[in-house]
């Protein structure tokens, strides 16, 4: 026995250096090994969820909001090629704690990982903290307006639109967000709707700029009824109620005053002459195709011909019918309305351009007229009934015989009548010539009876 252990403790303690050299040859191997086929590298995982806690702890009157995104965090992460391949960005959250808020409104994050080969010495996140604005809560009543995307059914349009939780609701939210918000909406479709419906929508809040609020910002906001129930992800019911669409509805629109002495009004000419309207079937029923606007444009002391200022036709049905006619979507709203005054005892009678016979008109030269569509001849009655002529009654020449030359000329027209009427007043015309062009399509104006 004590043969065996004294050679077995020879050949450990037997070339003892060369031994410890071959140990230490076979580590450096090995840790080289090691680093050639799983080197120790540095990666970088963006995207990582930020989580966090404790946002209530500054109180129900404050809240806040995040500055220069330092909410958008990447994770460098130092280990083996072996770890970093198996991880991902969802393997990290980074967490910040309100608890740990500084007095410079920071709040330090801290990682966590599912890796238990990773170690809190092994990462580091940027940035290394969330920055913060602490802010009062403000709360503010919105009235809601509904706007509708698609077409109803041929024959039908939109009447009323009402909000089925009310038409205002509470906001609350930072008071720096409150204070941007300039209107409050929600969209709903109506395409190809034939009856009333009730239809949702999303809440739409637009700053004062005309931009819609992110979700991210919707985010950040709680919508309340007005008897304060909480309106779930943002949703409003808009209740839509459609009205018929009556064609061709003849407007007339009324006058009141009194005209200068010996004046009357002879013909008030409204553009367009017939609208498209939208009501309810009884109201429609009462128009029997005919709208009147009655006392709208004052007369009192005139004694000439005048273009009023433009109605409002949508503003009036408001004021006027409330809730009972519209003007249909996507027609025009504006009235243009052209008052005809004329001497008690006379007529005013238009001529078009093509009804005038133009004599000497010059060959080389362009000619445009104003006005450019008529004349109007003003008569009145020596021994007849102004009742008894019109517009074919009247012969009307234009003679450009002494007029040769380029520019303008202000040239009388040749007025003949019927017997028994005479003419009021002297009838002229603004003729200009110009050279011809040689491209086609000139402004210039060929009557219909030219010699």
């Amino acid at each position: 026995m004590r043969k065996i252990s004294t050679r077995i403790k020879r050949i450990l303690t037997s070339n003892l250096g060369l031994k410890i050299v071959s140990v230490l040859v076979a580590c450096m191997m090995w840790i080289f090994v090691v680093n050639v086929d799983d080197p120790e590298k540095v990666q970088s995982f963006s995207d990582v969820k930020v989580e966090i806690r404790n946002s209530d702890c500054f109180g129900v009157d404050k809240t806040f909001s995040v500055q220069e995104d330092t909410d958008k965090v990447k994770v460098w992460v130092k280990a083996r090629a072996s770890v970093l391949n198996k991880l991902q960005s969802k393997d990290f959250k980074v967490v910040a704690d309100m608890r740990n808020v500084t007095l410079g409104n920071a709040v330090p994050y801290t990682l966590e990982c599912t890796s238990s080969a990773l170690t809190k010495a092994n990462w580091e996140c940027e940035p290394a903290s969330l920055k913060i604005k602490i802010e009062n809560v403000v709360q503010e009543s919105f009235g809601v307006e509904v706007d509708t995307t698609g077409e109803p059914a041929d024959g039908y349009d939109i009447g009323t639109s009402t909000i089925k939780e009310g038409d205002t609701i509470n906001i609350a939210g930072a008071e720096s967000l409150m204070n941007i918000i300039h209107r409050v909406s929600i969209s709903v479709s109506v395409n190809g709707l034939s009856s009333d419906k009730t239809v949702k929508g999303n809440i739409v809040v637009t700053d004062k700029n005309g931009t819609d609020f992110t979700q991210s910002q919707l985010d950040k906001l709680v919508f309340t009824t007005s008897s304060g129930d909480l309106i779930k992800d943002g949703v409003l019911s808009a209740k839509i109620q459609l009205w018929k669409v009556e064609q061709n509805v003849k407007v007339n629109i009324g006058t009141y005053g009194d005209p200068a002495p010996g004046y009357c009004v002879s013909e008030v000419k409204v553009t367009p002459e017939n609208i498209s309207i939208v009501g309810d079937e009884e109201t429609l029923a009462e128009l029997n195709g005919e709208l009147s606007l009655t006392d709208m444009i004052s007369v009192e002391g005139v004694s000439e011909s005048f273009t009023s200022d433009t109605i409002n036709l949508a503003d009036y049905l408001k004021e006027n019918y409330k809730d009972k006619l519209k003007v249909k979507s996507g027609t025009a709203s504006t009235l243009s309305v052209r008052v005809i005054m004329e001497k008690m005892g006379t007529k005013k009678i238009d001529i078009p351009l093509s009804a005038i016979t133009i004599k000497g008109r010059p060959t080389d030269l362009d000619m445009v007229l104003t006005p450019a569509d008529k004349i109007t001849v003003e008569v009145a009655a020596v021994d007849g009934s102004l009742d008894n002529i019109d517009q074919n009654d009247v012969k009307a020449v234009l003679d450009l015989t002494s007029y040769q030359k380029e520019g303008r000329h202000e040239v009388p027209v040749q007025i003949t009548l019927p017997d028994g009427y005479e003419l009021t007043s002297e009838v002229k015309i603004v003729v200009n010539l110009t050279k011809k062009q040689k491209t086609s399509g000139s402004n210039t104006v060929i009557s219909a009876a030219e010699e």
